[in-house]
Order: C-alpha cells, then structure tokens, then sequence
C-alpha cells in the first residue's frame, strides 16, 4: 500500500508498538515498517523484540528493540525516551499488549486475577499512552490505536475479566480523543474477534488432541459464525492499524473498528 507519491504510507514517521511478540504485535510492527515507519519494539522479552527487529532490517527497515513492562510507570517512561532518542521523536503508538482471562466462572473467581487482566489490557494501554504523549504532541500530533477486542461487544461466559478490561478500553479510547484533540493527536480502536495466528493455532490444536476432531473440523467451528467464512488472518488486523496510524484516517478519532469478518457489528 502506498500513496499517490509512491511512497509507504508512515515514510518518516516514527511508531511505538507494544506486545510484540509471535502474534499481532509483531505483524503490525512488521506493517507498518513495511509502510516505511521506523518502529520501536516493545515487549518484556528482549528475545523476541530482537527477532522482530532482525526481520525489520532485513528488509531494509528501522527498528529499536525494547524490553520493558508496560505495567511498570518507569518502563513506559524509558521506552519514550529511547524512541525519541534513537528515532527522533513519535508518531504513532499501537497498544497491542494484552493478558489473557483466567476463564473461570465470576462467582467463583479470585477478583485479584481480574485486577491482573486490567493491569495490562487498561492501565498498561493508558500509561504507555501518557508516557508517549509529550512526543506526541511535540510532533505535532499522532495516532494512538488501542487494540480492545469483540469479547467487550459479544459477552460469553467465563471471560468478565478480559471483557471489562477491553469494554473501559474502549471507553477510555472515546475520553482521550476527545482531550487530546487539541494537540491533534487521534485516538481510535481496532476490535478483533478471532484472529489467526499463534494462539488460534494452539487453541485448535488444543480441540484436535482433546476432542479427536480433525483441524479442518475446529475451524470450521470457529467459521461457523463468521459471514466471510474465514478466521482473520493477523495480518488483517494489522491493516486496520495501518489505517489509523495513516494519513488515510486524519478525520478519524474517537472511532473503533470491528475487523471480525462479520461475526458481529459492534
């Protein structure tokens, strides 16, 4: 994808990514160098954000790895310093890390493992999005794009935790739009429902080896309910990032998009 220049769409810009690792984190960062952004690397283990930034260079791409935490303040605050450091300032920033739901029944669950899930999903999200504000709107302004999900639209059982988390995410995207305005700094979500990647993957096996059925029988499960008949590939979901990290969207904040392939219209 490029503009009407010929160029990528970030040519120059600079991103942040958060929660790169095997699965969406690092196909958007792998997207959005590959639409010609310098990006920094965020995960809390230094392995795979060097993986990541090995394949960025090896297309010729920019990119810092950082390990950090995004629940930590101190580490928030290191990973804007060395991005504008090393990379000259920030453009965008994608809150992609994310911690799982214990699954358990809410009568019965310890609150402390929900605490867990909002430490990461909410409170990671917001402060990696304040320590990157400063250079935000020393640019001039920016995206941030939270990644929330369908749990917080299409309730099941069991997955409160993650479903709160992602449902004040999607709020907490609405408030900041709406003060960050002034400095032009955008903030929109993009909401998955099944994404096919790593963890897909290893829940489908989970069904093949627990229930004898057959891979092709677990994601036609899965497929089932979603009109367009396929699981979103990562890569996808990572488009729709491009999207609001680009120039594509400059009227757009304040907004989620459901990329689920029609399972649900939020």
């Amino acid at each position: 994808m490029t503009d009407a220049s010929g160029a990528g769409l970030l040519q120059g810009r600079v991103a942040v990514v958060t929660g790169v690792g095997p699965g969406l984190g690092r196909a958007t960062a792998l997207a959005l160098a590959r639409e010609g952004a310098a990006v920094g690397l965020v995960a809390r283990t230094e392995a795979r954000v060097r993986e990541v930034a090995d394949e960025i260079r090896a297309a010729s791409g920019k990119a810092v790895p950082i390990a950090a935490s995004v629940v930590e303040p101190e580490d928030c605050a290191r990973v804007a310093d060395i991005v504008v450091g090393e990379l000259g300032g920030i453009d965008v920033l994608v809150n992609s890390a994310f911690r799982g739901d214990s699954f358990e029944p809410f009568a019965g669950v310890d609150l402390d493992q929900w605490k867990k899930v909002f430490e990461v999903n909410l409170w990671g999200s917001l402060r990696m999005t304040q320590a990157c504000v400063p250079a935000l709107r020393a640019g001039g302004g920016g995206s941030v794009v939270m990644v929330a999900s369908m749990s917080a639209r299409k309730i099941r059982p069991n997955e409160g935790g993650y479903a709160a988390s992602k449902g004040a995410l999607l709020t907490a995207t609405k408030s900041l739009a709406i003060e960050l305005a002034t400095d032009r700094i955008r903030v929109n979500a993009v909401v998955p429902g099944w994404i096919w990647g790593p963890n897909v993957q290893m829940y489908v096996d989970w069904q093949v080896q627990s229930r004898g059925v057959t891979p092709e029988a677990a994601i036609a499960e899965i497929t089932e309910h979603i009109p367009l008949g396929e699981v979103p590939p990562q890569e996808d979901i990572a488009e729709a990032i491009v999207f609001f990290a680009s120039g594509m969207s400059r009227m757009v904040t304040g907004q989620s998009l459901d990329v689920n392939g029609g399972e649900y219209f939020g």
